[in-house]
């Protein structure tokens, strides 16, 4: 496993950790971790033989894990927040089942995700904040048959000092001084220009900039359960304030019963590195969801 795996892989182990310690650690019979994690699977299968309205056989799975990790003592607050999903879909475009090697299965979703906020309390709901943002993938991924990510290639880490304004279902950190590391290890993708890089041997691209993040997360109805991110950042070096890269989430979890889930998810994205045209992912479906 190369470098920037290791380090997807040690971040996660690490969450997984603070997981098992904070069910242990109890000081003067107060608990200050609040741990919950949360699991949704889903699968769908077709199958079509002499169908008069046409179509494709097909088969289909998700997993999608969301883990909280938030500790709070007196005056300082540590939160963490880890996203890991994996899809795949599989078509009969042929006709002859698995056995033909043309029906591929092809991801459908991939995801790795560690959030991490450190902040002290300044006065009121204010607090001083540091935050550490890793992004990155399991799998290949492609774009009009040309590769366009590798497992953990890119990896992305985001680091920042500012101010946070936090409420109980919200928070809003702002930030002058953020670093933002693009790091490619696969050779294949090494230099690419969808990663800003300029010269063909690069693996790895610093920026400078201001970052602004905002979540909002509460149970709007009952059963309900509502999540919001939305996230700025302004590389110093860009000549425009519209070259700002956002992505904003959203994510429904809604309760059937006590076996049976509903989610909806959006997520769209606008990076000019990649490309100008809106990145868009909707994911939607029932689940049978597994809570610790």
């Amino acid at each position: 496993m190369k470098g920037s795996g290791k380090i997807c892989l040690v971040l996660i182990l690490f969450c997984l950790g603070l997981s098992m310690q904070a069910n242990a650690d109890e000081t003067d019979s107060v608990r200050h971790w609040s741990v919950k994690n949360s699991i949704i699977s889903s699968a769908e299968q077709t199958s079509l033989s002499n169908w008069s309205a046409g179509g494709f056989s097909s088969f289909a799975f998700s997993n999608f894990y969301k883990g909280f990790f938030n500790f709070k003592k007196n005056k300082v607050q540590w939160d963490t927040g880890v996203e890991l999903a994996y899809g795949m879909i599989w078509q009969d475009k042929t006709g002859n089942g698995f056995s033909d090697k043309e029906n591929k299965f092809q991801k459908s979703d991939d995801k790795i995700e560690v959030n991490s906020v450190f902040s002290y309390k300044m006065y009121g709901n204010w607090n001083y904040s540091g935050l550490m943002n890793l992004k990155s993938q399991f799998d290949e991924g492609f774009k009009d048959d040309k590769l366009i990510a590798a497992p953990f290639s890119p990896v992305i880490l985001t680091s920042s000092l500012g101010l946070e304004y936090k409420q109980k279902s919200f928070s809003l950190l702002l930030s002058v001084l953020t670093g933002k590391t693009t790091i490619v290890e696969d050779n294949r993708l090494v230099g690419n220009k969808i990663f800003g890089f300029e010269e063909e041997d690069q693996k790895a691209l610093f920026s400078l900039g201001s970052y602004a993040k905002f979540l909002f997360q509460k149970d709007v109805f009952k059963n309900v359960n509502l999540i919001v991110k939305l996230d700025f950042y302004y590389d110093y070096n860009k000549s425009s304030l519209l070259d700002t890269d956002i992505s904003t989430e959203v994510f429904v979890n809604m309760k059937i019963n006590k076996y049976l889930t509903a989610f909806v998810s959006f997520q769209a994205i606008m990076d000019k590195d990649f490309n100008s045209t809106l990145q868009y992912k909707e994911r939607m479906g029932f689940s049978i969801p597994i809570n610790f």
